[in-house]
Order: structure tokens, then C-alpha cells, then sequence
């Protein structure tokens, strides 16, 4: 599931989590330099970081299966989990604006290829995140361009996401060259509980002949 909402709902102002400092994002001409990385199982020098990101996306409405308040155990047990299942048919890309796990964390994306008989031609981004504090700058885009990469890399022709039905990202989507396929009711849960019709994308990519 992929964060943006059109509108982020009424939740508590965001507190940095206890023994986790927040590292200042970096001023928007930052991110001429930016840098994504491609996360391993072994890289837990991200969690504190990683762990930030998810707090700020989850207290600014970011529809992730996660309810606020979200705690510090909650947010690094997530990580943990997501690190640990990482492979060939799991790819997970953070952006900073150096490339290392001391840099401020500006967004990620998370990619899981098809492991089926009937799926090896496809694949879903999911969790499409970037800082509050670093959207609109075209952060978002180079994320997913990054994960199409991949996905044509490992052979695949087509790649399907998630999205709250009216949030930013699906004009992100939409400026990628993505289809809108179609709504769900009720499909997407935001941060507050609330849930919210769901639109469906899909990208036909062109694989090298």
C-alpha cells in the first residue's frame, strides 16, 4: 500500500520517537545530489532511520496498514520484519542525500516481484514513502522509476500498486505513465482508522527484445 493522502487527517503532532533523533531533512536543493540505495538483509544500520520515516508517513496519513499513534518498538519491529524477507522477489530502495545510513532519510519504496508459476511476469510496488518535508520535489518519481528498473531487470512486463483514491500519488502515477484501472471501495485503511476507496494502477513495461 502506498502513501499520499489528499488530506491528512486530525492526529497528534509528531514527536520524534524516544532514543531515536531525528536527523533535520536536508533543504530541497539537497536533492540534486541524492543518492538510493538498495537495502540488504544485513543493513540494520537503517532501522533508526527507517523507523523515523515510517513514524512521520503514519502521523502525516500515509495509508501503510499502521495505526497512530505509532510506537518506537512498533515502527523498528516492522523494519525488522520487512529487512528479514528481503531476496530475489523483495527489493526495498531508500534515498538519502549522501547514500549512507548517517545521512537524513528522504523516502523509500519497496518492490515484491511474483513468486508464483502464474506470476513470474509481474510485480507490486508497494509502500511508496517520502518525508513530509521533502514532497512535491520530485522525490516520489525517482523512487518508482528506480523500481521499474528493477522490475524490467528481472524480466518483468508489468507492475500493479495501490493507491487511496484521490491522493497525491496518483497524479505521481499518473505523470509516470501509469493506468488507472479502477476503485475498490473501502480498499485502503488511513492512519486514523477511517477507510477509503482504493484505486488500482498498473504499468505495462517494455522488456528489451
Amino acid at each position: 500500500m502506498l502513501l499520499f493522502r489528499s488530506a491528512a487527517p486530525k492526529l497528534a503532532p509528531y514527536v520524534a520517537l524516544p532514543g531515536l533523533a531525528p536527523k533535520p531533512a536536508p533543504a530541497p536543493g539537497a536533492l540534486r545530489a541524492i543518492r538510493l540505495h538498495g537495502l540488504r538483509r544485513d543493513d540494520l544500520e537503517w532501522l533508526p532511520a527507517l523507523a523515523e520515516l515510517l513514524v512521520d508517513g503514519v502521523h502525516h496519513g500515509a495509508s501503510l496498514g499502521l495505526l497512530a499513534p505509532l510506537s518506537r518498538d512498533a515502527a523498528l519491529d516492522f523494519w525488522r520484519e520487512r529487512l528479514a524477507g528481503l531476496g530475489p522477489q523483495q527489493r526495498i530502495w531508500v534515498a538519502t542525500a549522501r547514500g549512507d545510513a548517517r545521512a537524513p532519510l528522504l523516502g523509500a519504496v519497496e518492490l515484491v516481484l511474483g513468486a508464483g508459476a502464474d506470476a513470474h511476469h509481474r510485480g507490486e510496488l508497494q509502500r511508496l514513502m517520502v518525508h513530509s518535508q521533502q514532497r512535491g520535489l520530485g522525490l516520489a518519481s525517482q523512487l518508482v522509476c528506480r523500481a521499474e528498473c528493477a522490475a524490467l531487470d528481472a524480466g518483468r512486463s508489468l507492475l500493479v500498486a495501490q493507491l487511496a483514491a484521490g491522493s497525491q500519488a496518483e497524479a505521481v502515477f499518473a505523470h509516470l505513465g501509469w493506468q488507472r484501472g479502477g476503485e475498490i471501495p473501502e480498499l485502503v485503511c488511513c492512519a486514523e482508522g477511517r477507510r477509503h476507496t482504493g484505486a488500482l494502477y498498473y504499468r505495462r513495461l517494455a522488456l528489451p527484445r
